[in-house]
Formats: structure tokens, sequence, C-alpha cells
């Protein structure tokens, strides 16, 4: 699980952003992937690849909105929970927008939230669905040092340290999802099964509930991140494709297309 995770599309746009990313606290480590921190002097529109897990993130200033293929605009909340997603989605940070992310490791968000990570699949989650008071007391008092980024990462790591110190994730699942991300997303179902001796009906129930959609949506998007996130240098389209774990150029083309609306050559 240790490729550079790619959040966005890099668009025209893309450099009038800044980035600030910060590697947790080994304990850690095994739950939380990474802390990032977006910062947008001037407002921007931002296309996020599709994800693999649940992020939790705090807007510290500024606002965010969710623009639907509708054309619908979707005001965020300041505090939310985001699940996995299988298309890109587009989003308008305005001016002066200052959003804090946690992005957890696949399957991993279960052993800090009670309610079943299917429920957050493509879904803007509010934090006091799922948080209790003393909980959110405690993230407001930490976001309200808006500007002391390093402070602001190891009081949430504390915070995150005492909430996961009993936590318990299905060691199965967590096994799946090492086994789906090291075949790039490949990887036969049925395969899986029998590596893990479990039937599929138990398995398909466990795995929605600690990762958020089925174990044959999970390796789509493995397999489509896998695009940006493997280090290719290959320029021709349909090496990209199989190198990152498509059967071939149809299949490839197909789903950029399903999850982007657009034509692969737009951003590869």
């Amino acid at each position: 699980m240790g490729k550079k995770n790619i959040a966005f599309f890099e668009q025209e746009h893309f450099n009038k952003i800044k980035e600030y990313r910060f590697t947790p606290d080994p304990f850690l480590q095994e739950y939380v992937k990474e802390f990032m921190i977006v910062e947008t002097p001037d407002l921007v529109n931002l296309e996020t690849l599709p994800s693999t897990s649940v992020s939790l993130n705090y807007i510290l200033n500024g606002a965010v909105t969710l623009k639907q293929k509708n054309q619908e605009v979707i005001d965020l909340p300041k505090a939310f929970a985001f699940g996995i997603a299988r298309t890109s989605l587009h989003f308008e940070f305005s001016k002066c927008t200052t959003l804090f992310v946690i992005i957890f490791n696949p399957g991993m968000a279960s052993a800090l939230i009670n309610t079943p990570i299917n429920e957050f699949f493509e879904t803007f989650i509010p934090f006091d669905n799922f948080f209790n008071r003393h909980q959110i007391s405690c993230l407001n008092k930490i976001f309200s040092k808006k500007n002391e980024y390093e402070l602001m990462v190891e009081k949430i790591e504390r915070f995150l340290l005492v909430e996961l110190l009993c936590a318990h994730t299905d060691g199965i699942i967590k096994e799946a999802i090492r086994e789906i991300i090291d075949s790039q997303g490949s990887i036969p179902i049925k395969k899986l099964l029998g590596q893990l001796q479990i039937s599929r009906d138990s398995f398909e129930k466990k795995f929605r509930k600690q990762v958020g959609t089925s174990p044959k949506q999970f390796s789509n998007i493995v397999r489509f991140r896998n695009l940006f996130e493997n280090d290719h240098k290959k320029t021709n389209l349909t090496a990209i494709g199989l190198n990152a774990g498509y059967y071939d150029q149809s299949h490839f083309i197909k789903d950029f297309k399903a999850i982007t609306g657009k034509k692969p050559s737009s951003f590869l």
C-alpha cells in the first residue's frame, strides 16, 4: 500500500492549489494513509479520482461545493466523511479555502466509525451523524488552530490513537484488500474466495460493511487508480492500460469513459 496517493486529476489550473502532506505516526500507519491539507488562494475547480477508502474532511476556511452531473450544486458541510467513490467528482473551492483531510487505508475507517462503511458509498455524511458530542468537541478544538498545521496533525494523531486503542478489524478482509491491491485489481473473486476459505455471501457482506463497496467494485477502482499511481514511462495508451491491469484496449477505454465521461487521451 506504499504507492503515492493522487487525489486530483491534473488540470491546467492545478498549479493554483497548495498541498501539504503528512505521514502518520508509525502506530497509526496501519489505519491512516496520510493527512493532507489543501489550500486554494483563488477560486478553483478540481476533479477527483475515484477513491478506494473513506476520508474525514474538515473545512478550516472558505467553502467547498459539489457540482453534480445534472448541474445541481451542493454545499458541503464544514465537517464530513466521504466514502469510496467509483466515479470522478467535480468540486469548486472558493477563494481562500483550506481543507484538512484524513485519508484512511482501504477498509480501516471501520475501526473508528461504527456505522457500516457501505452507508458512506459516494455519500457525504456530517460528523454529527456518527461521532458523539465529546468527539466532535475535541475535533472542533483541534481544528481551531487553523494556521498551525504541524500542531494540528499532532493533536489529530493523539485523538486517533485514543479512539483506535481498542479497535478491531476483520483479518480476512484485510488480507483480501492486500491481495486485490497487490494484483492491481485483477485477481478473480473466485480465486480470492478459495485462498481465504470463506463463502461468497459471508465475504461479500463483511467486505461491504468494512470497506464500503463490493470486492468487484473495489477491484475496478484500484485498477483505474493504477493508471495514475503506477510509475509508467510508456506513452502508448494501450500499453498504459495493460500495465494498470486492464485486459485489452476496449476494456480500458470503456471503463475510463464510464468513470470520467471523457477519453483517456484527455488525461494521460
